[in-house]
């Protein structure tokens, strides 16, 4: 059987631009690759300058929507939150493999725009990656914030108020967790309120009642009413989760990469991955329910207006909720995996 590691063919061609064209340096990370694949530190005359800029690397058609003039790659909310926490210079490279052709843009607050239910960030096609970046990658450094313990790390011993803030956001990782069992609540809240409403439809076709019955029309528009209320507190759960979830893996990313950094202990470090390793299969399992309400959901009549927008309204938040679910345990499975190679 053929491989090709797509992702891997992108770290390697912004490596060879970046030490080749740009004359910088290139640190592929060892641990933390999960939301920033690598670190490139600018170069002055054949000096370091200690500035640096974080790069999230992705490759292949598939990570992106192509138009005529722009590349756009849509983003859950857990990786908003999680790239503007960094607070230092962040980029996204987009390469394709079959064309040879790389590109790259500025995540930040100005360049991720928000959709229905996520975020996306636009690249022009104009903006290709190479030895002309530098002078824009540059204005990037005179204008964004160097503060991060993993840039001081590079930099010397980190401040130790710094670790003390970080070890206690970890703390964050397990204010997603009760997150996930609260949605896991609202969902069986949800199937006891449509099987109760089945129940009563299939009294009122049992009783020969029309579609036009008041009684009918009535009774879907409070079930519509419900499903309304349910997915607002949804939906509030699922921002709740996206940014608990986002600082406190994070911060723990972060604290453990530090500790390996300085200590390059992998004893600690498989001690460091039962902190996490609970919650994949924990999504797992909240994902199942959700994927069997969602096939319920979808079934309900489509011939009531009130409850035929309570529908729709209900499965982008669900929808919403898959997404995010599936990016938080994509990034602790890729963590684990990285901890225990």
């Amino acid at each position: 059987m053929r491989f090709i590691n797509t992702e891997r063919l992108g770290v390697i061609k912004t490596d060879e631009i970046v030490t080749k064209n740009l004359g910088w340096i290139f640190r592929e990370q060892t641990i933390s690759d999960v939301g920033i694949d690598a670190i490139i530190e600018q170069v002055d005359n054949g000096y370091p300058t200690g500035k640096l800029i974080a790069v999230q690397i992705k490759s292949g058609k598939g990570n992106f929507h192509l138009s005529d003039k722009k590349i756009t790659h849509y983003v859950s909310n857990i990786h908003y939150n999680y790239w503007l926490s960094l607070n230092i210079p962040v980029i996204l490279i987009a390469y394709f493999p079959d064309s040879d052709e790389i590109y790259w843009d500025e995540i930040s607050e100005s360049t991720l725009r928000k959709t229905k239910k996520k975020w996306k960030i636009e690249i022009p096609k104009t903006k290709k990656f190479n030895e002309n970046s530098e002078k824009k990658l540059i204005q990037l450094l005179s204008i964004k914030s160097q503060e991060n313990i993993i840039f001081e790390l590079y930099r010397g011993s980190p401040k130790s108020e710094t670790i003390f803030d970080i070890a206690d956001r970890i703390e964050c990782l397990s204010e997603s967790t009760k997150s996930i069992h609260k949605i896991v609540e609202i969902i069986s809240e949800m199937r006891e309120y449509t099987n109760m409403y089945n129940l009563k439809l299939n009294e009122f076709i049992k009783n020969g009642y029309s579609d036009k019955d008041q009684q009918v029309k009535s009774s879907f528009k409070g079930f519509g009413r419900s499903l309304n209320i349910i997915s607002k507190r949804l939906e509030n759960e699922v921002e709740l989760f996206s940014n608990t979830f986002s600082e406190g893996f994070y911060a723990y990313e972060q604290i453990i990469t530090l500790n390996f950094e300085l200590t390059e202990n992998i004893t600690d470090l498989l001690n460091a991955k039962s902190s996490i390793e609970n919650i994949p299969e924990a999504i797992t399992m909240a994902l199942e329910g959700i994927e069997f309400m969602k096939s319920g959901i979808n079934s309900l009549p489509k011939k009531y207006l009130a409850l035929r927008e309570a529908r729709s309204y209900l499965i982008e938040t669900i929808d919403s909720l898959i997404f995010e679910f599936n990016q938080a345990r994509e990034l602790a499975k890729k963590l684990i995996e990285k901890i225990s190679a």
